[in-house]
């Protein structure tokens, strides 16, 4: 299960604000670039968890949708 599940969107968006503000704050040009770096991370978890959640919504419960989507990979049988 990835990071994106764990979460709702708007729990990722918040984060990435939270390291946007911290960046904006910092002194330190190559703290501010890896900081406002971590902020793109967590807008992009904010991306999956909203596609993810409108995949669920629209499947009521996810599954097939994600499958055709790519979002789940299978084992192979053994």
């Amino acid at each position: 299960m990835g990071a994106e599940r764990m979460h709702p969107p708007r729990y990722w968006r918040m984060r990435a604000e939270e390291f946007r503000t911290k960046a904006d704050n910092c002194e330190y040009p190559e703290t501010r670039d890896v900081l406002r770096k971590v902020a793109e991370n967590y807008d992009e978890l904010a991306r999956r968890a909203a596609r993810i959640s409108t995949l669920e919504s629209l499947d009521g419960g996810g599954g097939a949708r994600q499958q055709q989507a790519g979002l789940i990979v299978q084992d192979k049988p053994a």
